[in-house]
């Protein structure tokens, strides 16, 4: 049985709604480095990620890759394909094993003209998107690459950080290249800077982890 109540979207809905959208639901499990969907599709509905990491990212004629977000359990892919055409705007991809509840998008708009409550939660989720990716927007123009590592190890130290002996350990496991694709640097001066950091004293890497020794001195390394 599905359990919707755990699910920010769904909090708040009555019984009788919670079982009408769980018979719209189909329960996916994908391995390690399944592409989920591809930029240009056509949409089948939206995806709630229950457990796993999701990367979200966009492929440019030349090749390189930017990583636009990483999903975990609770958040929504494919909420921009809801209205309009309802073509993929960007590829999704596993990072490690995850599972997805899939509502197909005739059913997902149906339940939107019906719940308000769901309205009010998807325009939010669309308002954190639009924020997020002005940030990305500055950090490109007014950071240069040190700088937005480090930004964004602060960010990922906020949302997967776990304390641990007095330090901070992101409990997503990324390769550089893959750190370098949502920064959007090579993965060469990736590298680079994280070796700099760890000189310093701010990080440490190793095969499989990542720690943030401290969070108050990385803040001020941003420039």
């Amino acid at each position: 049985m599905i359990n919707l109540n755990k699910i920010s979207i769904f909090e708040g809905l009555e019984q009788s709604e919670l079982d009408r959208v769980v018979k719209w639901i189909a329960k996916r499990t994908y391995p390690k480095g399944t592409t989920i969907f591809v930029e240009g599709e056509e949409t089948d509905g939206i995806y709630i990620v229950t457990s796993g990491h999701v990367k979200v990212s966009k492929l440019h004629k030349d090749g390189r890759e930017k990583t636009l977000a990483i999903l975990s359990e609770g958040d929504i892919l494919g909420e921009m394909t809801l209205f309009g055409l309802g073509l993929r705007t960007a590829t999704a991809e596993t990072l490690e094993h995850t599972t997805v509840l899939v509502i197909p998008k005739v059913n997902f708009r149906s339940l939107l003209m019906e719940t308000p409550k769901i309205s009010v939660k998807i325009i939010e989720i669309l308002s954190n998107r639009l924020k997020q990716a002005n940030r990305q927007i500055e950090e490109l123009v007014f950071l240069n690459a040190r700088s937005r590592v480090i930004y964004n190890l602060i960010s990922l130290a906020k949302v997967y950080g776990r304390p641990e002996e007095g330090e901070i350990n992101i409990s997503l496991q990324l390769t550089h290249a893959e750190l370098a694709k949502l920064v959007g640097i090579s993965r060469e001066t990736m590298t680079k800077v994280l070796a700099e950091l760890q000189e310093s004293n701010l990080i440490k890497v190793t095969r499989k982890k990542l720690q943030v020794i401290n969070l108050d001195n990385l803040y001020q390394q941003v420039m």
